[in-house]
C-alpha cells in the first residue's frame, strides 16, 4: 500500500484510489503592487460584500414578516382547527363540527 501523504483510498466498493493534491505559494505584496491584479481582487471582494449585504436585508426582511405573521394572525388565535382535525385524523376521533 502506498505511504504517500497525497494519496488516500476511496470508500467506494471497488478500492479505487485517488489522488488530491494541493500548492499555495504566498507573494508578500503582489496583489498591492499590481494595479490590475489589485482591481481585479477589488472587483471581486466588493461583489461579495454586496451578495453578503443582499443577503442580510432579505433574512431581516424574512423575520420581520414571520414576526408580524405571528403578531397578526397565530398569537390571536384561540383555537388552531387545521391542527385539530389532523389531531382528530390521527387518532381516528370523530369531527366534533359535524
Amino acid at each position: 500500500m502506498a505511504k504517500s501523504p497525497n494519496t488516500t483510498p476511496s470508500d467506494d466498493d471497488n478500492n479505487n484510489w485517488s489522488l488530491r493534491a494541493s500548492y499555495e505559494y504566498k507573494y508578500p505584496g503582489w496583489v498591492q503592487s499590481n494595479p490590475f491584479v489589485s482591481a481585479i481582487f477589488d472587483a471581486v471582494e466588493q461583489e461579495e460584500q454586496k451578495k453578503r449585504k443582499e443577503q442580510e436585508i432579505e433574512l431581516a426582511n424574512e423575520i420581520a414578516w414571520l414576526d408580524y405573521v405571528e403578531s397578526e394572525f397565530i398569537q390571536d388565535m384561540l383555537t388552531y382547527p387545521d391542527a385539530e382535525a389532523i389531531i382528530n385524523k390521527i387518532t381516528n376521533k370523530e369531527d366534533p363540527s359535524v
